[in-house]
């Protein structure tokens, strides 16, 4: 197998990590945007704005290993990767226009429904056309283990840092409130415009990220893939894999703990504009604390690991970042947190920003971490190193786990009774109140099962690096 093996040119991290661009922007604009339009602009009622988004985040999971399989196989003058990800450039453009410009002659809510569903599906599966792809190119590039991180790294800055810039730019730009229109995240042109843009840039980046790699695709073809006659070759692994105690344990602490982060992202909005009645200034300013708690991020993790197991430290670190999450609406519930409209209001929720994103990115490192030390178990029982199943596997379920979340956001918002167009008039205390203590309950008690889901993982680092020694000795 022939790669670039001495690192990687500053050319091929700056056209890999373009691709983060558009997943940024796809992200944070479905996420945190796509809820609270559908039900608060278009007047869908929330309960059927997340069975709709939920179902289509299964038809997402399901497509990542299908398009995986296929890619890893096919031949091309392209390559294996290209002609997927040029194919996905229009359609992902076209349908993330689209999804924030449902026709007007939908009239009723079932009409409204079936169009969100199908466009949410539609762009998801071409979304998927682009990214698995993109994703796999990384081994293909560089068989140096740093530079393989390196790339990684590019595109997962450029994510979250390009979702960050979109979330402030919608109110800071578009979404800013007017006399006419209070409340600005009610403003459905804003969106529409936004969604204008988001379209043009994500075509763009995943453009400029393809042309950019043309230029490696050479090395890329050199790499063999064992083709398989069918898909049971993924399945055998796949059950092989889930058999290992410890994968599973991560696998069912990842996927409530991405039904925590479901409701927490479809919920967001709703908290910080009706709960703590924040103006777009300082919404932003919380945003600007959750870059500063992911950046932190990178420190505490280094030094977490440096004086503990990664077990021990990812459980301590769930735990404080349920206590911060919750703390706030807990606290507001018994009155033992600064009222609305005061300075020490958005200073407590600035701290708390930068606390709680900086300990979940912490977190979900030595999560993703523990997950990577599975495979040295499957390596030292099977005798071959299936990370891609393992990888397809937990994708399968962080993204099953998310659509749980925005389906029970959805009947959360039911529940309690939250109006389909909030105003004055209907936004009684009662309904605000449980917003936030119930959403204080409702996420506690998830993140508290994903907590014990990881007691059952048994790889420390003794057992560690013992396999890792067997396995050198086994090699050699």
């Amino acid at each position: 197998m022939t790669t670039i093996n001495s690192g990687t040119p500053g050319s091929m991290q700056l056209a890999y990590g373009l691709g983060g661009i558009a997943n940024g922007i796809f992200s944070n604009g479905l996420s945190f945007f796509l809820l609270i339009y559908y039900n608060l602009v278009i007047g869908l009622p929330a309960e059927m704005v997340g069975l709709a988004l939920s179902i289509a985040l299964v038809f997402d999971a399901v497509s990542d290993p299908l398009v995986g399989y296929i890619s890893d196989n096919w031949k091309s003058r392209m390559g294996k990767r290209h002609p997927f990800i040029y194919l996905a450039i229009i359609p992902v453009s076209a349908l993330f226009w689209l999804i924030w410009n449902p026709p007007s002659s939908l009239a009723s809510q079932m009409e409204l429904f079936w169009f969100l569903l199908g466009t949410t599906i539609a762009l998801r599966l071409a979304m998927t056309l682009y990214d698995v792809p993109h994703n796999a190119m990384v081994p293909e590039l560089t068989s140096s283990y740093n530079g393989r991180t390196l790339l990684a790294g590019y595109k997962v800055s450029a994510t979250w840092i390009a979702g960050q810039i979109m979330v402030i730019a919608m109110y800071v730009v578009w979404l800013v409130p007017t006399d006419i229109m209070p409340y600005g995240i009610l403003n459905q042109a804003g969106y529409q415009q936004a969604g204008l843009f988001g379209a043009v840039i994500i075509g763009i980046a995943i453009l400029m990220s393809a042309l950019g790699l043309n230029r490696y695709q050479n090395i890329m073809q050199e790499i063999a893939h064992a083709e398989h006659g069918n898909a049971g070759g993924f399945f055998t692994q796949f059950f092989a894999a889930a058999s290992l105690p410890s994968l599973r344990a991560i696998f069912i602490s990842s996927a409530v703990f991405a039904i925590g982060a479901g409701i927490g992202a479809a919920l967001w909005t709703y908290l910080m504009s009706f709960y703590w009645e924040l103006s777009n200034d300082q919404i932003v300013y919380i945003l600007f604390a959750n870059l500063i708690g992911a950046l932190a991020a990178g420190l505490m993790i280094k030094t977490v690991s440096n004086r503990d197991n990664k077990k021990s430290a990812a459980i301590k670190l769930s735990v404080l970042s349920t206590i911060v999450g919750v703390g706030p609406y807990l606290l507001r519930h018994f009155d033992l947190f600064p009222a609305n409209g005061t300075e020490m209001l958005l200073y407590a929720l600035l701290i708390h920003g930068v606390l709680q994103v900086g300990l979940i990115v912490a977190t979900t490192s030595l999560m993703t971490s523990m997950t990577a030390d599975v495979v040295e178990v499957g390596l030292h029982h099977s005798g071959y190193q299936n990370e891609g199943i393992i990888t397809a596997s937990i994708t399968f379920v962080l993204k099953a786990g998310t659509a749980g979340g925005l389906a029970i956001s959805g009947a959360f918002l039911g529940l309690i009774g939250f109006p389909t167009a909030p105003d004055q008039s209907n936004l009684t205390p009662e309904i605000i109140s449980g917003l936030g203590y119930n959403y204080a309950l409702l996420t506690m008690v998830v993140y508290v099962l994903s907590i014990i889901a990881l007691f059952f993982y048994r790889i420390d680092k003794q057992q560690f690096e013992n396999l890792v020694q067997n396995t050198s000795r086994a090699a050699s």
